[in-house]
């Protein structure tokens, strides 16, 4: 086991990985409420990988189907049901990238540790209880096939990539949720919850050495046997869009719109980390809120919502994606947001502001072991390690760096959706 502190932030990380390749990350802190995460990395974006000589296809939705299925267990026993029992709350999400299992809780941690990784461990998939959960998780989607940003957002990833599976959306189609088997369920687990794919992140008032050994005594009861790396097909992504605009028409008395930008990601700066950060100081720095632009929007009558607007990596590209609620008129909402992201004109003193208050954000986030354990796993996932310098690289940010960084950024590659009256 190896101690490893982030730079600046007064926080240690227990770092050790197990015969079975489990990455494990332990950050003890003075909090009686501990946070505990596995995570896979295997998400709604992977649908093809290789198994055997050959690639095999399973259907979209899968991943998200599997987390359902995991707490299901032979012996009947809800691991919801246990972490409730002891005092604790867990659960579970899916993501394009990734699957999660976390609980949370200030006593029983053990107890609540054994359920976590016999909860991703075990799995009990038999024809009748996948036929059940497919009405469960129908019912799921057909609430997002009612909700007006879901409704655009799905169309927009089609919209935008030719061949990447990221433009299937993590619930799958109500056909593909309907066509997935216990199969395809083992096929997914056998592949992606090795040991070997996961990482453990443990945050609160733990003592390192008493969690390695009981991960050392919990695994001894399973034969993961060494295996080799996951092979992911890859798949050629133009940088094109694979349509500028879409309109559809619902039953609606607003207009829900959402912009994506296809960005090629630049090669300025190597540092993935450094990339990322200069682009969300480009939405940070036009559309956050110091920019002219927040004034703009709060007295525009037209907008029902906040304008929402974030950066998603998807394999080379990011999307930079806007969505608003209005009440009509959305050219002239398209071309202010068009406008103001190309407009590459900034200002040092307010480059200098929100780098501040990311730093400050960074070390908010170390005070509780949710967030500790959501940013190492992040930071393993998209980085392939930890950051421990992370809080150095923000406090050296430079301004003119950033501007040489966003100089040749190509915002032309842009796709939209309107949902519409149908009147």
């Amino acid at each position: 086991m190896q101690k490893k502190s982030y730079n600046g932030l007064d926080l240690d990380v227990y770092e050790d990985v197990l015969d079975n390749g489990l990455r494990v990350y332990i950050t003890p802190i003075p909090r009686h409420t501990i946070h505990a995460r596995i995570t896979t990395f295997f998400g709604g974006s992977i649908l093809e990988f290789k198994k055997g000589n050959s690639f095999i296809k399973v259907p979209s939705g899968v991943a998200h189907f599997l987390e359902h299925k995991m707490f299901e267990k032979k012996d009947g026993k809800d691991p919801l049901a246990v972490y409730e029992n002891n005092g604790a709350a867990g659960n579970a999400f899916t993501n394009e990238f990734i699957t999660a299992y976390h609980f949370t809780g200030a006593g029983h941690f053990f107890s609540n540790l054994e359920t976590l990784l016999k909860c991703v461990h075990e799995p009990y998939f038999t024809d009748e209880n996948v036929l059940k959960e497919k009405g469960i998780i129908s019912q799921e989607k057909m609430q997002d096939l009612d909700n007006p940003f879901s409704i655009v957002y799905d169309r927009c990833l089609v919209n935008t990539f030719h061949n990447l599976d990221f433009k299937n959306t993590v619930l799958g189609s109500l056909e593909d949720i309907n066509s997935i088997t216990k199969e395809d369920l083992y096929n997914c687990f056998n592949t992606f919850y090795h040991p070997s794919n996961m990482i453990l992140t443990i945050s609160g008032e733990v003592n390192p050495s008493e969690v390695m050994s009981f991960l050392s005594s919990f695994y001894k009861q399973y034969d993961f046997k060494k295996r080799p790396k996951i092979e992911i097909k890859k798949k050629k992504e133009p940088v094109s869009v694979v349509k500028e605009k879409d309109i559809i028409y619902k039953d609606t008395l607003s207009k829900e719109v959402i912009i994506c930008y296809k960005v090629k990601r630049p090669d300025y700066i190597k540092d993935e980390y450094l990339n990322r950060i200069y682009f969300s100081f480009l939405l940070d720095l036009k559309f956050g809120a110091i920019s002219p632009i927040v004034d703009v929007f709060a007295n525009d009558k037209n907008l029902i919502s906040p304008v929402s607007s974030y950066l998603e990596p998807v394999d080379d590209y990011y999307m930079i994606i806007f969505s608003a609620t209005l009440k009509d008129n959305v050219s002239d909402f398209i071309n202010l947001v068009d406008d103001t992201i190309k407009d590459l004109n900034f200002n040092e003193k307010d480059f200098g502001l929100i780098k501040k208050a990311i730093l400050n954000s960074v070390i908010l986030s170390t005070e509780n072991s949710t967030g500790i354990c959501s940013m190492i796993a992040n930071q393993v996932y998209f980085y392939g390690e930890v950051i421990y310098d992370m809080y150095d690289k923000l406090k050296n940010l430079n301004f003119e760096e950033f501007k040489k960084a966003i100089s040749n950024v190509d915002l032309k590659n842009r796709s939209y959706v309107v949902l519409d009256s149908k009147n």
